[in-house]
């Protein structure tokens, strides 16, 4: 926004990421910035995202470790919904290294006693009902929009679009032209990578033919490995020591 004030060319913001980071990209709309000034919104919904993994019913879901930075804006009620409709137990945790031992200690537990409810690890940070200022901030600029995420078919409603009161801010609206070919093309991958598969869950990293061969960090082939919080990109620099250990 700062920039859209001090220049008359057009400045378009790349919103990207999930519940996490949406209410701020919603807070600036309703600030309402310089007319030159839109948007170009790539927010995701985790919940969708969730439920179409379990309906693909490729892989066997036994529970979900749910994301404590989302978790922290949508509360508890969203993965509720989920584990009563499709008995599968999940816990919010946190990012430190205890934090995962025990969220994965306490969806253990309920797998082992077959029981399908959300348990809150990450209780520091996490409230059942989340940041209510944030999701009314939220809801108010965005709803739902089906939308293609990477390695998945199109999912419904799993995508954030801004609402019509602001469609003057909305760079799809606005370069619609330039960018029509855009959404579908950026999911494509690269011949021979299989990071759909590996962000399924149906195969490992190391199952890739590209794996440690043509696709290194140094040289990242599928969006798997160019990211340093990618599954291919964590296993190029973990699990070779796991593997080479005697």
């Amino acid at each position: 926004v700062a920039l859209a004030t001090e220049t008359k060319r057009d400045v378009i913001f790349m919103a990207v990421g999930f519940e996490t980071t949406a209410p701020t990209t919603a807070a600036t709309i309703l600030n309402e910035p310089p007319e030159n000034f839109s948007i170009l919104t790539c927010h995701r919904f985790i919940p969708p995202a969730l439920r179409a993994l379990i309906e693909m019913g490729e892989i066997k879901i036994q529970g979900f470790i749910e994301p404590g930075h989302v978790s922290t804006i949508i509360g508890l009620r969203p993965y509720e919904t989920i584990a009563k409709k499709y008995k599968v137990p999940q816990v919010v945790t946190g990012f430190e290294p205890l934090d995962l031992m025990m969220g994965v200690y306490m969806l253990a537990k309920m797998i082992k006693n077959d029981v399908a409810r959300v348990e809150n690890e990450y209780t520091r940070s996490v409230c059942r009902e989340g940041n209510v200022k944030a999701l009314k901030v939220m809801e108010e600029v965005f709803e739902p929009r089906d939308t293609v995420w990477r390695g998945f078919p199109m999912i419904p409603a799993s995508g954030m679009k801004l609402r019509r009161g602001f469609e003057r801010y909305d760079a799809r609206k606005i370069y619609e032209d330039e960018l029509s070919e855009i959404d579908l093309k950026m999911f494509e991958m690269p011949k021979g990578c299989m990071c759909a598969e590996i962000l399924r869950g149906l195969i490992f990293p190391q199952d890739c033919p590209l794996f440690n061969e043509a696709c290194t960090p140094q040289h990242p082939v599928g969006p798997c490995m160019v990211s340093i919080e990618g599954s291919c990109n964590i296993e190029y620099r973990y699990g070779r020591h796991r593997r080479s250990a005697p």
